[in-house]
């Protein structure tokens, strides 16, 4: 808990309202430059999300993995199996490696 809400004071924010008339069309103006970098970010983020989602998702190829090569090996499924144990057993590594890249990607600009 933050010391001035303990105390009693919780801080406001005042402003005069010919201030704000006043500053609404620069602050409007300013929100529609920033607006493509704005978009161009959160699409990049969007797209870097969906690549740690990918790699959480390759996270369970290794349970595939080993079952396909004890129950599948009758069935020649045990060069599938080792591939799934291949990308499972590299996907938490790529996880980590996109979890560090997620907040680098929503900077990213137009």
């Amino acid at each position: 808990m933050l010391w001035f809400a303990a105390a009693g004071y919780i801080p406001e924010a005042e402003a005069e309202p010919v201030t704000m008339v006043i500053l609404a069309p620069i602050a409007l103006e300013a929100a529609k430059q920033a607006s493509p970098y704005a978009i161009a970010g959160l699409k990049s983020g969007g797209m870097q999300l969906l690549e740690v989602g990918k790699d959480l998702a390759n996270i369970f190829r290794l349970p595939l993995g080993v079952l396909q090569i004890s129950a599948g090996l009758p069935l020649g499924l045990a060069g599938q199996g080792w591939e799934n144990i291949l990308m499972g057993c590299c996907a938490p590594f790529q996880l980590v490696g996109d979890v560090l890249l997620l907040p680098v990607s929503f900077l990213k600009l137009p």
